[in-house]
């Protein structure tokens, strides 16, 4: 029998093929790749639990919250970034610290009212935002450019003296100022503007105070009333003023309440610097009067901005994230005016 190639011969077993370097290196990229995300994630984690649980604002957990992009605020959904806070408080802080030396009105702030102070910033900024929209107010570079002149009037060494001294006092550039302080307080100034000559803006108010003294003539009671719709600090007890003697209310107020006898309501509403009033003169003694009354403010940026940040409380559109005192919901309070 013929032997079969092979047929006696043991088997060979198998050599292994050395991997290629092009190979080691696609593995050594890969490890690398994966040990990156490891500790991005790790660095990630542990920045944004000493942004939310612990309100730190040290330079890591700085760092990491901008790179991530951390949420501090949200108002009307407009989101304010944490590292946006952090760069606010340190300006704050640098100019509480100037304060101190120089007897400025931050010396004394604590860390919690820095904070506060900050979180009321960011918040106002997006209301009048908000506010312009509606309004149409906008902006111009030029606006912004002319507070500029003003403000470098006040250095003999110009922007560069300027500069230092921005620098010195919050930590900001000029341009950061710019941005951060002159472009808010110009957009401020012209919806102040708006509100107070704007005459139409008051229609509406003078309609509502109108129908409300039409109420009163037809029988409503007026502590009710004032309840209800007052809008100074006297609303919670029906308006009532106590008894006030000549020269210590505003003179429109003063003339037509001492021309009203006891028991008596105004029959026509009464114009003040600070809006439309309903008065009834409850006793009359002399020289003085004791009289109630309800106000219905003119419309004010001021009051503007308080009924903005009560409804953004009240539907639950302003969210803080961070583990920091919330200064926002303590602020439900009635608006008061003083007559």
């Amino acid at each position: 029998m013929e032997n079969i190639p092979g047929q006696n011969t043991a088997p060979v077993e198998p050599r292994p093929i050395a991997p290629s370097a092009k190979t080691n290196q696609t593995m050594f990229l890969w490890g690398l790749l994966g040990f990156i995300v490891v500790v991005v994630v790790v660095l990630g984690g542990i920045g944004a639990y000493r942004v939310y649980a612990k309100g730190a604002t040290d330079s890591f957990t700085s760092i990491v919250a901008k790179v991530l992009r951390l949420p501090a605020l949200k108002v009307n959904g407009v989101t304010v970034l944490y590292s946006t806070y952090v760069d606010d408080l340190k300006a704050i802080t640098t100019l509480s610290d100037y304060d101190k030396q120089s007897g400025g009105p931050t010396a004394a702030l604590t860390d919690e009212q820095k904070s506060d102070q900050v979180l009321w910033r960011l918040a106002n900024n997006i209301f009048l935002d908000d506010l312009a929209k509606k309004m149409n107010v906008t902006v111009a570079d030029e606006d912004v450019a002319a507070l500029k002149t003003q403000m470098l009037a006040q250095f003999k060494g110009g922007e560069a003296e300027a500069n230092t001294e921005v620098l010195k006092r919050y930590g900001w550039t000029l341009k950061e100022y710019e941005n951060k302080v002159m472009r808010p307080f110009v957009l401020q100034s012209k919806l102040d503007e708006k509100f107070t000559t704007d005459n139409s803006l008051r229609e509406d108010i003078r309609a509502k105070a109108q129908d409300v003294l039409n109420q009163i003539k037809a029988g409503a009671n007026f502590e009710d009333m004032a309840k209800k719709y007052g809008e100074d600090g006297t609303a919670a007890k029906g308006g009532d003023l106590g008894t006030f003697g000549k020269g210590e209310m505003v003179p429109q107020f003063e003339t037509a309440a001492f021309a009203l006898k006891k028991g008596e309501t105004s029959q026509e509403l009464v114009e003040t610097s600070y809006g439309y009033h309903i008065i009834r003169v409850d006793d009359v003694q002399g020289e003085k009067v004791s009289a109630h009354h309800i106000i219905f403010l003119f419309p004010s940026l001021e009051k503007s901005l308080d009924a903005a940040l009560k409804s953004a409380l009240q539907a639950d559109t302003i969210r803080l994230y961070p583990k920091i005192h919330n200064p926002f919901t303590e602020a439900l309070n009635p608006t008061t005016a003083t007559q």
